[in-house]
């Protein structure tokens, strides 16, 4: 049976149609770009003004096993706005430490996240920062956890 294309048309038309498909492809895996920092945001990097932002206390590590088998971790912690105005945005720092206290391994995540609710002052906010694969050397003490970012 005929349907009256031609192998050359074909094969133009299955090339034109990879083509859009890998086109759509890179558009939607595309990394996407830094969160921007919203206008009238105040952002304070410097760790002795953070100290009189926040306090962290109850720094624990939790361990648990996900459905394929894996132990996943997880750090928490308890913040509290020690400020006069709602904190919307907190980046922790995770430092990994070997068995001779070497460190081995550092990362930022984010601790509340600016789609969250704002953390009142005075109120108190328990933060969960899970990962599943750490340092191969890691001394599996809870990583040492420093706020680094706060926005208000």
């Amino acid at each position: 049976m005929n349907a009256g294309i031609t192998r050359t048309t074909a094969i133009g038309i299955g090339v034109a149609v990879v083509l859009v498909v890998g086109i759509i492809a890179a558009f939607v895996l595309a990394p996407r770009e830094a969160p921007t920092i919203p206008s009238g945001l105040t952002v304070v990097e410097d760790t002795s003004k953070i100290g009189t932002l926040l306090g962290m206390t109850h720094l624990s590590i939790l361990t648990s096993t996900n459905f394929l088998g894996h132990r996943v971790y997880t750090v928490t912690a308890l913040l509290r706005n020690t400020s006069s105005t709602p904190i919307r945005w907190i980046k922790v720092r995770l430092t990994f430490f070997d068995y001779e206290k070497k460190i081995i391994h550092e990362e930022v995540q984010t601790a509340l996240d600016l789609k969250q609710h704002p953390l009142d002052p005075d109120a108190e906010y328990r933060f969960e920062v899970p990962f599943e694969n750490p340092p191969k050397t890691w001394n599996y003490h809870v990583p040492d956890t420093q706020v680094v970012f706060v926005g208000y």
